[in-house]
């Protein structure tokens, strides 16, 4: 009778007191108490249940296995917690979202010429734009955080389904809505083929002194030739100094930066190393440079300076094949992979880090520069600027010396592209348009007299930014920069 009791109290004494009161009627359980009673009881069972065979491991899986049995649909639910655990890169797509990323990351991209920071779960960012494309006419600009497109809210998704909303046919309008300054902007632009200008080159002399300027926007299948092709004009030029720009560049394909390195790293030095967690898998590469130094390398970063941009600015640096100049760079040193499933879905999961030639691994730190040196802004002078009449209200079609000078003050601003000239263009409505809406105006696209005053008034609070940067980088090389 004693060990009968005993054996009672025991079997009491071990139930756990959340599982005690579920066979009262209580109010349901909410994601955090359901997730807290199941982690209670896998700890109990594991530690109290008596066969060898049961685990945290087993009964979660057991769990998992029940749930699904019961609710198939869920897997879905539970890759994406699966994927979404792993960091921000990571994602889950199902059979429609597939096609859609298959599609972006093949072929010829048909778009308005931009490339978009995901690391934000909660919206993408402008990373660059691309020159003599769609958004740099339009006047987007780097930082610009999309919104909608088309009136489709693209907050809280996915990243390559973005990329379809703003990607289309060619010849094909969507409007772009971004947020800039704490304002909603909008830009309407036509699709069409985006090549792109990935790199553009600029020549400065200063008595004996001659530079290089290259700019390299982004990392697309043609950069590391038209490269090539700058570093050629410089040689037949002999050009020994270079700069090169890679403030605003988000980054694209690896193996362009690497060949980009490879001119200037020496054979058997690293570039870079694509670490995995399993390390026979890891891939070193090396430079191919077999002639000593034959340039003198100024490289400009900023904090939009990522991904591609960072393995070439680091090769470059830990090389002591050139110096860095600007701010400390994004820190995004991750590799993605995809993987097919059986139901037509994907999973593109962060396999690997990409190391530094000396081993650093800069994912979440960033590469700090040589020269530390911050841009400024000042503020605008409004004697530069011609006053208005303030006698008429402009719309698309009118023309005046009025036109002329919003568009004066709109491409200071940042918000118009176009030429310069007295016709009140398409291009000037949009601008107009995203004025109002940055002032907290009735955006409508007309020009009136309300406008006008405001468009004066704004050049007292508007700045514009001093590049220091540029300017430290013509000093390195004992020369002065003019400015733009």
């Amino acid at each position: 009778m004693k060990r009968t009791l005993c054996l009672l109290l025991c079997l009491f004494l071990l139930i756990p007191a959340p599982m005690v009161a579920l066979a009262e009627e209580s109010a349901p359980l909410n994601a955090g108490e359901a997730q807290a009673l199941l982690d209670a009881v896998t700890k109990h069972l594991a530690i109290y249940a008596r066969y060898e065979e049961v685990s945290e491991k087993t009964l979660l899986h057991a769990a998992i296995e029940k749930l699904l049995s019961e609710n198939p649909a869920l897997y879905q639910s539970a890759l994406k917690g699966m994927l979404e655990s792993v960091d921000q890169y990571s994602e889950y797509y199902d059979a429609e979202e597939s096609k859609a990323l298959l599609t972006s990351v093949s072929g010829e991209v048909v778009g308005i010429g931009v490339t978009i920071d995901f690391s934000m779960p909660e919206a993408g960012i402008i990373a660059s734009v691309i020159p003599d494309t769609p958004a740099e006419r339009a006047g987007l600009q780097v930082g610009d955080v999309i919104l909608r497109a088309d009136g489709v809210d693209l907050r809280n998704t996915k990243s390559e389904i973005i990329l379809s909303h703003i990607r289309g046919e060619e010849g094909t309008e969507v409007f772009l809505e971004v947020e800039r300054g704490g304002a909603v902007l909008g830009f309407t632009m036509i699709r069409e083929k985006v090549i792109g200008t990935s790199i553009t080159t600029e020549v400065h002399t200063e008595g004996s002194n001659r530079l290089m300027y290259i700019c390299i926007h982004s990392f697309v299948s043609n950069t590391a030739e038209k490269f090539r092709e700058a570093l050629d004009d410089a040689r037949s030029r002999g050009i020994t100094n270079l700069v090169l720009d890679l403030r605003n560049n988000g980054g694209g394909l690896l193996d362009q930066a690497i060949l980009m390195a490879q001119n200037f790293v020496p054979k058997g030095k690293l570039v870079t190393t694509q670490d995995f967690k399993i390390e026979m898998f890891s891939i070193p590469y090396y430079g191919t440079a077999k002639k000593e130094p034959e340039f003198e390398i100024a490289i400009l970063t900023n904090e939009y300076t990522a991904s591609a941009s960072e393995v070439l600015s680091a090769a470059l640096k830990e090389n002591e094949l050139a110096t860095l100049i600007g701010t400390t760079t994004y820190g995004k040193g991750t590799v993605q992979s995809l993987s097919e499933l059986a139901d037509g879905g994907l999973i593109k999961y962060t396999s690997a880090f990409y190391l530094t030639p000396n081993g650093n691994n800069i994912n979440g730190v960033g590469i700090e520069p040589d020269v530390y040196v911050e841009n400024e802004l000042l503020s605008l002078n409004k004697k530069d600027y011609d006053d208005f009449a303030y006698t008429r209200t402009y719309q698309v079609g009118d023309t005046g010396k009025d036109v002329r000078i919003a568009k004066e003050i709109l491409t200071t601003y940042g918000l118009y592209a176009g030429e310069i000239n007295e016709t009140f263009d398409k291009e000037l409505y949009y601008a107009i348009y995203s004025f109002q809406s940055q002032a907290g105006l009735f955006p409508y696209g007309c020009m009136d007299l309300t406008t006008q005053i405001n468009l004066r008034n704004y050049l007292d609070i508007m700045k514009i930014e001093q590049d220091n940067q540029l300017e430290a980088a013509f000093n390195h090389f004992d020369m002065t920069y003019l400015g733009e």
